[in-house]
């Protein structure tokens, strides 16, 4: 289960004690249609305490995936193959609400990745083109003395004599 942002409870033990109470209280949860299911009928890891209320979290079917600190889901790789050794995918921004994440409308992406050794790399925008060049920019600021040693070291030599 995805932990929603919104959770009043940031630590487990407290969540806990504060779960048994309510349950023992005879309490509720509330689904997102606002029908209610008795707390003790529920797992402490299927709802959140939000707002005031117990809120049944909806399940996420996606992976999320952080892209250059904005949470994302890739949805489908793109076939596109270029002289870069880039993968494309279409994505979509990650929202939360009392019930859990949710794909935001109107997020459509192109998210481009680049494995390495170091790391994986990533870069968004709205087309292929910006998601490409963005990272690139991830790439350039990453790896700039790499670069530079290499790509200019006839330039490097003459401005030493």
């Amino acid at each position: 289960m995805i932990k929603n942002k919104l959770a009043t409870h940031k630590n487990q033990e407290i969540k806990k004690i504060e779960f048994t109470a309510a349950q023992q209280r005879g309490e509720v949860a509330y689904r997102q249609d606002l029908t209610t299911v008795p707390l003790k009928q529920l797992t402490m890891n299927s709802v959140e305490f939000i707002g005031g209320r117990w809120r049944i979290q909806n399940k996420f079917p996606y992976k999320i995936q952080m892209i250059r600190d904005r949470e994302m889901v890739l949805l489908k790789q793109l076939p596109h193959q270029d002289h870069v050794l880039f993968d494309y995918y279409t994505a979509a921004v990650v929202g939360y609400n009392c019930y859990g994440p949710f794909i935001l409308n109107n997020s459509d992406y192109i998210v481009a990745k680049y494995t390495t050794d170091n790391g994986v790399f990533w870069g968004y925008g709205r087309t292929l083109e910006q998601a490409r060049a963005f990272l690139g920019i991830k790439l350039y600021d990453e790896h700039m003395d790499l670069i530079h040693r290499h790509a200019c070291k006839n330039q490097l030599s003459r401005q030493k004599k």
